[in-house]
């Protein structure tokens, strides 16, 4: 538990620190919703429905047309699968941790596009079992591909997660999640 901890505050300082680095930042708060759609490569799981979710967050974002945004966000979303006759609906809450690097493709008084890809760290707040005799990890990574628009104060984001390592050993599950989200920069 210390170790991901650890890993936890040390992402979060270079998210910060990649932010504020003397540039004009943009700050502000997003909320959205997630669809999550796990995939298991462990031939005796079966059932693996995909879920809707929630996150908000807030966020940082330098001002330059080639930018850097880093966001601390709480998500929850739950999983519904089967696994040796028994059926498993974990629900997991998580605190996020996304870096990403962006460019603004257009850039007006009123309106932004921007697309950016980056990673996500996750830390699961609570554990879940994810068979019998083991539990999700406790600290995934994802790398994500986001495209996005700011109308003004308002900002539309649609990202695309995929974990890198496994949620899971024995299930050997990955996380894919899109998610949708409005924010508002002050």
């Amino acid at each position: 538990m210390k170790k991901q901890t650890k890993y936890g505050f040390i992402a979060l300082a270079l998210c910060l620190g990649l932010t504020a680095n003397g540039q004009d930042l943009d700050y502000g708060v997003k909320a959205g919703a997630l669809y999550h759609m796990p995939s298991y490569g462990n031939k005796s799981v079966s059932n693996d429905d995909a879920q809707f979710g929630v996150q908000a967050g807030i966020f940082a974002r330098t001002s330059d047309k080639l930018y850097v945004q880093g966001e601390i966000t709480f998500s929850t979303f739950k999983s519904a699968y089967n696994f040796q006759q028994k059926k498993y609906d974990p629900t997991f809450y998580q605190l996020n941790v996304p870096v990403h690097v962006g460019y603004k493709i257009v850039e007006t008084d009123q309106l932004t596009v921007r697309t950016s890809l980056g990673s996500q760290l996750n830390y699961n707040l609570k554990k879940n079992n994810a068979t019998p005799n083991s539990n999700f990890n406790t600290l995934i990574c994802d790398g994500f591909v986001n495209i996005g628009t700011d109308i003004n104060r308002f900002a539309v984001d649609l990202r695309y997660n995929h974990s890198i390592n496994r949620t899971s050993k024995d299930l050997d599950s990955r996380s894919r999640i899109i998610g949708l989200s409005v924010g508002y920069n002050f």
